[in-house]
């Protein structure tokens, strides 16, 4: 690219010192190159396809109440906020059942269910010190006379008292196995 003196030079016009400062200067202002010119274009040009894109963006939102999205995420955050609270809630119920029953293992109770049913429930979920005060409430029931015997080493269970279908007898008499086998037409047992 030329410049304005290089231009006047060609064309046999001889500028001194100060006209070709003062003729610069006019240019400066005046005029732009054409590089400068095409950064601008360029800009342009990118700004309206901007501008085309985000209207065409926007007509998506025509109709849409602005109000109703607000109430509506407002709801959903509510929402969200209180399936939180549900979700900490039954955390919270899953601890203190598994605390309870920990502590009724503890304190050899026999019967969980019975033991819980005779416990202020509720005062000891709202208790600060759940462990300590579900340990105190159990070593009370524990000496109060109508509820001892809830307490204590368990009965082994007994699972049965001999033959399901005959009797045990001490003796080794075998009168019912030999009976039974004589129904089934089985021979008796010799005996050794």
């Amino acid at each position: 690219m030329k410049n304005i003196e290089t231009i006047l030079a060609e064309a046999g016009v001889e500028l001194t010192e100060e006209q070709k400062t003062a003729v610069n200067k006019a240019v400066g202002e005046n005029y732009k190159t054409v590089s400068d010119w095409q950064k601008q274009v360029d800009k342009v040009t990118n700004l309206t396809e901007q501008l085309n894109s985000t209207k065409e963006a926007l007509k998506k939102f025509d109709g849409v109440d602005a109000e109703e999205l607000n109430r509506q995420i407002s709801d959903l955050k509510s929402d969200l906020e209180a399936k939180e609270k549900e979700y900490q809630t039954q955390l919270a119920d899953r601890d203190f059942q598994d605390l309870l029953k920990e502590s009724i293992s503890e304190a050899k109770g026999k019967n969980a269910k019975a033991i819980t049913a005779l416990l202020e429930v509720e005062d000891l979920k709202a208790s600060k010190n759940q462990k300590e005060d579900i340990q105190k409430a159990l070593k009370a029931l524990a000496e109060a006379e109508d509820s001892k015997m809830l307490f204590g080493e368990s009965e082994p269970e007994i699972i049965g008292k001999g033959d399901p279908i005959g009797t045990v007898n001490k003796s080794g008499n075998q009168d019912g196995d030999a009976q039974m086998r004589a129904v089934m037409g089985l021979p008796p047992l010799k005996s050794e």
